[in-house]
């Protein structure tokens, strides 16, 4: 059951990782603060970490040990929230 859990958050992990590397500029006109580069930046960084999240989630859904998935499923929880702190910050 964890197993297609984690397959699960690689599918949303690598739809969203690519949605904010392709189309940064669809967030740019809601983020208020600092320079559009910065922002175009900001986005980009986090697509990225998405993307290697997910990739790493293919070899824990692969593995399927207990621990592993475990830690894969808190970093992606502290990564997540990173972003949406880091995010609401620049919105307001």
């Amino acid at each position: 059951m964890v197993r297609v859990l984690i397959f699960i958050a690689v599918i949303l992990l690598v739809v969203i990782g690519v949605y904010l590397l392709k189309k940064a500029s669809v967030f740019l006109p809601i983020m208020h603060n600092g320079e559009a580069d910065d922002n175009k930046q900001f986005l980009h960084q986090f697509g990225v970490f998405y993307l290697i999240l997910a990739g790493i989630g293919i070899l824990v859904g692969l593995f399927n040990l207990k621990f592993f998935s475990l830690f894969y499923i808190f970093c992606l929880l502290v990564i997540s929230g990173v972003f949406s702190f880091m995010f609401a910050k620049k919105i307001l």
